[in-house]
C-alpha cells in the first residue's frame, strides 16, 4: 500500500506539465486565476491597495494575450515562427506594461501619442489583431483593421461614413493611450464580471457535476419514448447554459451521450446534431447564458434579474421545438425507451447530487433577488460551489482537479479577452469619427424604413460574423454596430439585443462552418455536412423565436401578462406545428404524412410564431392545424381501435 508521500507525489505527478512552455502556461494561468479572485473579491481593498481600472484591465489583457501565442503556437512550417510568437509576446507585454506603469496618469488626461507610443501602441495592436485570429479566425481582425483606417482617413469616405479624418498620432493615441479603445467599457465587463463566471464554469466542471446531470437526466427521461435523446437535451443545456461554450460543452458531454443515442436507435447524425442543438441553446438559456446576460444589462442599464426574465421564455420554445422533433423522431422510427437497467434511480442522483443544483440557486439568490453586485455574487457562488464539493469524496478539491480547472479558465478566457480588447477599436473609431450614428441612419435609409429588411440585413451580418466568434465576441460587435439602428425603428431595447445575441450563436450549428455540428459529428463518427444540416432543421427555432419576441415583445414579458399569456399560447402552437412539418409525422400516426400537409402545418407554424395583434389570423392559422391533426387522427390506428371498442 501506497505511503501518503507516494501518492501526494504521483498525484502532484499527474498534473505537473511536461515541458518548460507547459510550465509557463500552467504558472501564468494560475496567477491570473488567484489575481482575478483577489480582485472580484475587493482583497486588494481591504490591503489599501486600489489598482486603476485601467491597470486591471491591461494586465487580464497582457496575461491572457500571452497565453493565446503560448497555446496556439505559429505554424511551425512558416520560417521562422518562433520569432514571430516571440516578438508578439514582446509587444504584448511591453504595450499593456507601459499602460499599466501609466495608468495614473492617462486617468486623467491623454494626448496624441508619441514616437515611443506609437511604436508599442501600433506593435501591441498588431498583436491582438493576430491573437484574435488564431482564435476567432481572420474575419475579425480585417474588421477591426478596416475602423483603423477609416479613423485616419475617414475624411475620404463618402455619405455617411464622411468624418473629419485623424492624424496617425491621434488615432493611435485615442485607441491605445486612452479608456476609450483597447481599455474601454467592454473589457472592463469582460475582465471582471465575464472572467468570474468562466473561472466558476471551469471550476463546476472539475467537480464532476456533469454526470450529476447525465444521470438526472438519464432518470427524468430515459424511460420515455425516444428517452436517449432527450436525455441528451437535458444535460447538455444545464451544462451549456453554466460553461457558456458550445464546443467544450459538446467536446465533454457529447462523448458520453452520443455512444447513449447511437446504442438506442438513433442515426449517427441525428446524434451528433441533437448534441450540438442542446448545447447551443445552453448558451442563451438563463441563469447564466454563456454570461452575456451581464452585457446586455450593461449595455441597457437594466437588472440582470430582468434580463434573465426576459430570456426565460425563448429558451422554453426553443427546447420545446428540439424535444417535440426528437419525440416525433422517435415515433417515425419506432424506438422505445431505454432498459431499465441502464437508467439510474431518481432519488439516488438527487441523494448523491443535489448540492451541485446549491451554487446555481446562491447565484439566482444573490445576483437575481437581492441583487448583490455581479462580482459579489459570483465569490459566493464560487465559495458555495468549494463548500458543497466538499461533501462527497469524488468532487473534493484536488491538485490535478485545481490544475486543470486553472488551465481550463484561462484557455476559456484566451478567446474572450483579446477579442474584446480589440473590438474596443471599433468601438472608439465609431465614437471618435461619429460614425455609430451615422452608420444608424444609413441602415435605416438603406431598409427604406422597412423593420423586416433591417432585421434580415441585421440578421444576415449576425450569422456570417458569428462564424468561428465566440457568442460573446459576436454580439458585442454586431450591438454596437446594428442595435442603435433596430432600437430607432421602433423595436424594443431588449428585444434588440436578445435578437443579435440569438443569430450570433446559430452559426454553431448551421454550415459551412458550424463548429458545434463538427465536433459532434467527429465523436459521433458521421458526415459533418449530414450533422451539420440535420442540427439546422433540429434547432429551427433558434432562427425563427428571434422574429416572434421581435414581434411580440410579450414574450420578453414587455406589456401586460394577459399579452404574454396568449402569446405564449400561439407560440407553443406553433412550435408543435414546425415539428410535424420538418419530421412528418404525428405522435399518434408513425407514417410519414402527405407533403401538403406538411406545408399546410409549416405555414400554420410559422403564421402562429408571427404578429399576434392579428388575432384573427391567427386564429385561421389555428384552425387550419388542428383540421390537419384531426384529420390525421381519425385515420390513426390509434383512433380505428377505439372507435372498434366502443
Amino acid at each position: 500500500m501506497a505511503t501518503v508521500k507516494e501518492t501526494y507525489t504521483l498525484i502532484l505527478k499527474s498534473s505537473t506539465p511536461t515541458s518548460w512552455k507547459g510550465w509557463i502556461v500552467f504558472l501564468l494561468s494560475s496567477a491570473w486565476i488567484l489575481y482575478t479572485l483577489a480582485y472580484l473579491s475587493n482583497l486588494f481593498f481591504y490591503l489599501n491597495i486600489v489598482p486603476y481600472p485601467t491597470t486591471h484591465r491591461a494586465l487580464n489583457v497582457g496575461v491572457l494575450s500571452t497565453l493565446v501565442f503560448l497555446d496556439y503556437p505559429l505554424k511551425k512550417y512558416y520560417k521562422f515562427a518562433w520569432l514571430v510568437d516571440i516578438m508578439a509576446i514582446l509587444f504584448v507585454v511591453v504595450g499593456s506594461g507601459y499602460i499599466i506603469y501609466k495608468a495614473d496618469e492617462l486617468i486623467f488626461a491623454w494626448g496624441d501619442a508619441d514616437i515611443f507610443e506609437m511604436i508599442m501602441g501600433t506593435g501591441l495592436i498588431f498583436a491582438l489583431m493576430e491573437a484574435s485570429r488564431r482564435t476567432s479566425g481572420i474575419a475579425l481582425p480585417v474588421i477591426i483593421a478596416f475602423f483603423f483606417v477609416y479613423t485616419m482617413y475617414s475624411n475620404h469616405f463618402p455619405g455617411f461614413l464622411r468624418s473629419t479624418g485623424f492624424s496617425y498620432a491621434r488615432t493611435v493615441g485615442w485607441m491605445y493611450l486612452s479608456a476609450e479603445g483597447l481599455w474601454g467599457p467592454i473589457i472592463e465587463i469582460v475582465s471582471s464580471l465575464i472572467a468570474g463566471f468562466v473561472i466558476f464554469g471551469a471550476f463546476f466542471k472539475s467537480t464532476g457535476a456533469g454526470k450529476f446531470f447525465i444521470d438526472l437526466a438519464l432518470s427524468l427521461t430515459g424511460h420515455v419514448r425516444g428517452g436517449a435523446a432527450k436525455v441528451v437535451v437535458i444535460a447538455s443545456g444545464l451544462m451549456g447554459m453554466i460553461t457558456g461554450s458550445v464546443v467544450a460543452n459538446v467536446a465533454t458531454v457529447g462523448t458520453i451521450t452520443i455512444p447513449i443515442m447511437k446504442r438506442c436507435g438513433y442515426k449517427n447524425e441525428f446524434a451528433g446534431a441533437v448534441e450540438a442543438c442542446a448545447s447551443t441553446g445552453g448558451v442563451f438559456t438563463p441563469p447564466i447564458m454563456g454570461a452575456v446576460a451581464f452585457l446586455i444589462a450593461d449595455f441597457l442599464g437594466i437588472s440582470y434579474w430582468r434580463v434573465i426574465v426576459a430570456a426565460a421564455i425563448p429558451a422554453a420554445l426553443y427546447y420545446i421545438v428540439l424535444f417535440n422533433q426528437i419525440d416525433l423522431e422517435a415515433v417515425r422510427l419506432g424506438l422505445k425507451g431505454m432498459p431499465k437497467d441502464q437508467i439510474p434511480s431518481l432519488r439516488k442522483t438527487l441523494r448523491d447530487g443535489w448540492i451541485f443544483l446549491l451554487p446555481i440557486m446562491v447565484l439566482v439568490f444573490f445576483l437575481g433577488i437581492l441583487q448583490y453586485s455581479g462580482e459579489t455574487s459570483i465569490m459566493l457562488t464560487l465559495l458555495s460551489l468549494v463548500i458543497v464539493s466538499l461533501f462527497k469524496k469524488e468532487s473534493r478539491p484536488s491538485i490535478p482537479k485545481i490544475s486543470e480547472a486553472f488551465i481550463s479558465a484561462a484557455k476559456g478566457m484566451e478567446s474572450i479577452t483579446p477579442v474584446c480588447s480589440a473590438i474596443g477599436i471599433i468601438v472608439a473609431s465609431l465614437i471618435i469619427t461619429g460614425a455609430g450614428i451615422n452608420l444608424s441612419s444609413g441602415l435605416l435609409a438603406l431598409s427604406k424604413g422597412s423593420m423586416f429588411l433591417l432585421l434580415l440585413f441585421a440578421a444576415g451580418a449576425n450569422f456570417i460574423l458569428g462564424m468561428g466568434m465566440t457568442s460573446v465576441t459576436c454580439y458585442i460587435i454586431t450591438v454596437v454596430l446594428m442595435a442603435p439602428a433596430l432600437i430607432k425603428i421602433g423595436i424594443e431595447p431588449i428585444a434588440a439585443h436578445m435578437f443579435l445575441f440569438y443569430y450570433g450563436t446559430v452559426s454553431f450549428i448551421t454550415p459551412p462552418v458550424a463548429i458545434g455540428a463538427y465536433v459532434a459529428a467527429n465523436i459521433a463518427e458521421a458526415n459533418f455536412w449530414k450533422t451539420g444540416w440535420r442540427a439546422t432543421l433540429l434547432g429551427a427555432a433558434a432562427f425563427i423565436i428571434p422574429w416572434s419576441f421581435v414581434y411580440n415583445p410579450s414574450l420578453l414579458f414587455v406589456g401586460s401578462l394577459s399579452e404574454t399569456l396568449k402569446v405564449i399560447f400561439f407560440c407553443a402552437t406553433g412550435c408543435f406545428s414546425i415539428g410535424v412539418a420538418i419530421v412528418g409525422v404525428f405522435w399518434f400516426l408513425p407514417r410519414t404524412v402527405k407533403i401538403w400537409q406538411r406545408v399546410v402545418m409549416g405555414l400554420a407554424g410559422l403564421v402562429l410564431l408571427g404578429p399576434v395583434s392579428e388575432t384573427m389570423t391567427n386564429m385561421f392559422a389555428l384552425f387550419a392545424a388542428f383540421l390537419v391533426t384531426f384529420y390525421n387522427f381519425i385515420h390513426s390506428d390509434y383512433a380505428q381501435r377505439v372507435w372498434l371498442k366502443h
